[in-house]
């Protein structure tokens, strides 16, 4: 990977957009990691039309009079595994390494190990409970904010906390251990800025799944929408895919594939693609989606070369919202706020040459 230098940080985009999160502002950051570059581009939240709320149940994008609502209920609390069982399973199970591969305030190329108790160094909470919390503390009242001790790795901002974006204060995503499978899995927690995973192979699309390329935003949903009557008597409407674009230039018109009509349809800025989408941090042909038979409606960043049967990937990355709990696997990348991070897994008794 190319070392960065500051120039990686600054804007290199002219697209910006007024990002709410939580009803408050806080500037979000879009951070790719493909090949041997690394990008991160400046999202101004100061001016333009989009409005995304990530709220403890739901997150809202709309625009204009279109809304969509993603249901994300926050369990911050969910049963834990006795400790005893926990302590027996470090010997058998995975340790998780997180690398932090991009950032503006975390020390790059630093690591965070993770064991079935939990977070193995610094951790703040020290609860040993199989889970660990990441997310934003008031650093200025660390001795005498209870909060803080909810958290176990601080992701740091160069934002200044206060008190127009104070309720950014709290835990952002969780890593938890289950001890049922032997697995560590991840989940946004709904506060904050977001925990989105890079695509780097074909996923199957869920209803209401939230996909983030450069600087704007895709929510996908099935069935005709109800504001559009114009598309209801598309048949075999349950499998018809609804595109909503959320990006600079507003698109205020869904689109509506069904399978019977449409295989495969490019996104990009192409002019070629069946959603153009005019957005400078976009390759031309940034992402495909596809209906297969047997798995329905499909993602994968980028493009097959069918000559080659290759898949050519995008140059700043496809990513998915973490609204549901997945399983980390060895080479995951996923990113928040300013940061971003690739998982590696490593049994215990590897024996190292």
């Amino acid at each position: 990977m190319k070392e960065s230098t500051s120039k990686d940080f600054q804007e290199i985009s002219a697209s910006k957009f007024k990002i709410n999160i939580i009803a408050n502002n806080q500037n979000q950051n879009d951070i790719s990691k493909n090949n041997n570059s690394s990008v991160m581009s400046n999202i101004n939240i100061e001016s333009k039309p989009l409005n995304k709320r990530l709220q403890n149940n739901n997150i809202e994008l709309n625009t204009g009079n279109n809304e969509y609502n993603i249901s994300n209920t926050n369990d911050n609390m969910i049963p834990t595994t006795s400790i005893s069982l926990l302590k027996k399973a470090v010997d058998k199970a995975d340790l998780l390494i997180i690398e932090i591969i991009n950032s503006l305030s975390l020390n790059k190329n630093s690591k965070i190990k993770i064991n079935p108790l939990g977070m193995i160094e610094g951790s703040k909470r020290n609860a040993n409970d199989g889970m660990t919390f990441f997310g934003l503390m008031d650093e200025e009242n660390t001795d005498n904010n209870n909060d803080n001790k909810d958290i176990d790795f601080m992701i740091n901002s160069n934002d200044i906390i206060n008190e127009e974006n104070s309720n950014l204060l709290g835990r952002h995503f969780r890593i938890r251990f289950d001890i049922n499978t032997m697995k560590y899995y991840i989940k946004d927690l709904g506060c904050g800025f977001g925990t989105f995973k890079k695509i780097i192979k074909k996923t199957k699309i869920k209803d209401s799944y939230l996909l983030n390329i450069g600087n704007s935003y895709i929510v996908c949903t099935f069935g005709v929408d109800e504001y559009y009557p114009e598309a209801t008597d598309i048949e075999d409407g349950d499998k018809t895919l609804n595109i909503k674009v959320f990006s600079e230039i507003p698109q205020t018109e869904p689109h509506f594939y069904n399978p019977k009509q449409f295989k495969k349809i490019f996104v990009g800025r192409d002019v070629s693609c069946n959603i153009i989408i005019d957005d400078s941090l976009l390759s031309r042909i940034h992402c495909t989606i596809e209906y297969e038979e047997e798995n329905g409606w499909v993602i994968y960043d980028g493009r097959i070369d069918e000559d080659e049967n290759k898949n050519k990937p995008s140059t700043n990355g496809t990513w998915l919202y973490l609204i549901e709990e997945i399983p980390i696997e060895d080479g995951l990348i996923f990113k928040n706020n300013k940061n971003a991070f690739e998982c590696h897994l490593e049994h215990p008794n590897k024996i190292k040459i």
